[in-house]
């Protein structure tokens, strides 16, 4: 029996590295740009905790990141937050009630009218960069530290800041927390429990520790460049941002007359269980969560468009993601199977990376466009490309749209073991640009004052600046 998830991407927006939305993302993408450059050094001294040897005590090898231009800046009145209590809150807080706001925008929700609703919040998040360093000046800790810096209350704070009485709790599994996290929504929605959920992910870098621990496990790229599926794949870059999307079952989506801007198809989660090693992956238990999830979908592999890879750089990983990908989905194949990561693009955003890719799969499909991964020119002599019937997309590939389904998979993994899969397929038909009214629409905007409400006239001005002429031309 197929075991169809069918539940609809209303809502989304993001703010990840060279991209404040979602538009900005596209464009990136289609541009073929990569994103990474270097941590700012008003974030810690770069000097003080940098050596270009590896396993130097206390010291990175690498500053390469994909960073966001401002992660301090905040609003707390919009919020209802004072500015004692906002300085004591976790970026990630602050940057997930923003998004939020956004998404539910972008799903026609005006954020003031769900109070009161019934509503999810699941959120993928590892890194507590900001209070680690305020521990390191007790003399700072007052009565908002805690609720300011812990995991929990990332969630916690958008199901209290909008009212939402549905479940709310963060998940860690590691680089794969955001896709977990949407998987558990999924089957909240599937369950009953809820018919909305928000679902994010998000990542600050606002410590060197993790950069001097991974640099002494030598998983960062001394290159600055996430090279997946490259012969030159020395590492991954450490990157920051979010994600947030607001999902419906299909069912409420289509009552409420809502755009939905991909559906879900399937989703599963399982785990390496005992390796080599606890960072290791396990290509086993990646092809068998692979199988598993297209066959109680009944998925035909013909009809897959692309994988979205995990594809961080690493020469470990991406060889044994290669090979799951390779042997369950690309093998059984008329035609070899398009893969790519957005990792290149961005480095790699660790929890929220899954979302990331998400994001980057439903645009695709959205725009009947594969955009290019980056740094693949010579491709990894350990990976049986052809073999295995895999094709690293290294140019823009046009995803033709036929009267049949489409879909698009999308990999995340965990360094503890824990792998989520997410199968995606198109939203529908898209309406043509004749069927806009004969008229231009007048588009009316408010804020909460006069500086907020033109730096939101700027962000439409930009977007309509980047969108297609029959779409910027409804609007006067």
């Amino acid at each position: 029996m197929t075991h169809r998830k069918d539940i609809a991407i209303v809502g989304r927006a993001c703010r990840l590295p060279g991209a404040q939305n979602v538009e900005g993302l596209w464009q990136l993408l289609t541009e073929g740009r990569c994103a990474v450059s270097r941590i700012p050094e008003d974030r810690w001294s770069l000097q003080a905790f940098g050596h270009p040897r590896a396993q130097e005590r206390g010291k990175s090898y690498t500053w390469a990141a994909g960073v966001l231009d401002d992660i301090w800046s905040f609003d707390p009145g919009v919020f209802g937050i004072s500015p004692r209590e906002a300085e004591q809150m976790d970026p990630q807080q602050r940057m997930l009630l923003e998004l939020t706001w956004e998404a539910f925008e972008d799903a026609g929700l005006r954020p003031s009218a769900v109070a009161g609703s019934h509503i999810g919040v699941f959120v993928g998040a590892s890194a507590l960069d900001y209070g680690n360093l305020r521990i390191l000046d007790p003399s700072s800790g007052d009565a908002y530290a805690a609720t300011g810096n812990t995991l929990s209350i990332i969630s916690n704070r958008i199901s209290y800041i909008y009212d939402l009485k549905g479940p709310s709790f963060t998940l860690d599994t590691a680089c794969s927390s955001s896709l977990v996290a949407l998987n558990a929504a999924i089957a909240a929605i599937e369950a009953g429990q809820v018919d909305t959920a928000v679902v994010a992910g998000a990542n600050i870098l606002a410590s060197p520790f993790n950069f001097i621990s991974f640099s002494n496990a030598q998983m960062l790229s001394r290159t600055g460049l996430c090279q997946a599926f490259s012969s030159s794949a020395d590492g991954y870059v450490r990157a920051e941002g979010g994600v947030v999307l607001i999902l419906q079952s299909a069912e409420a989506a289509a009552r409420s007359g809502r755009a939905v801007r991909g559906v879900i198809a399937a989703s599963g989660v399982n785990s390496d269980g005992r390796t080599t090693g606890i960072s290791l992956p396990s290509g086993h238990a990646q092809g068998a969560l692979l199988e598993q999830v297209y066959r109680d979908a009944e998925i035909d592999l013909d009809k897959l468009a692309f994988v979205e890879a995990h594809g961080t750089g690493t020469p470990v990983g991406d060889p044994i993601e290669a090979g799951a990908i390779g042997s369950k989905l690309g093998k059984p194949r008329q035609t070899p199977l398009p893969i790519g990561s957005i990792k290149t693009n961005i480095g790699h955003t660790e929890p929220t990376s899954g979302l990331a890719g998400l994001l980057k799969a439903s645009l695709a499909l959205e725009h009947d466009l594969l955009p290019p991964s980056l740094h693949a020119a010579e491709l990894n002599p350990d990976i049986p490309f052809e073999a295995m019937k895999l094709a690293v997309n290294r140019a823009p590939l046009a995803l033709a749209r036929t009267k049949a389904e489409r879909f698009a998979g999308v990999n995340s993994f965990g360094f503890g073991g824990t792998n989520a899969h997410v199968v995606l397929t198109d939203a529908g038909p898209v309406a043509a640009a004749n069927d806009a009214g004969p008229a231009p629409e007048i588009l009316l905007l408010s804020a909460q004052s006069r500086a907020a409400l033109n730096d939101l006239a700027l962000d439409y001005a930009a977007r309509f600046d980047g969108a297609a002429p029959a779409e910027a031309a409804r609007v006067t």
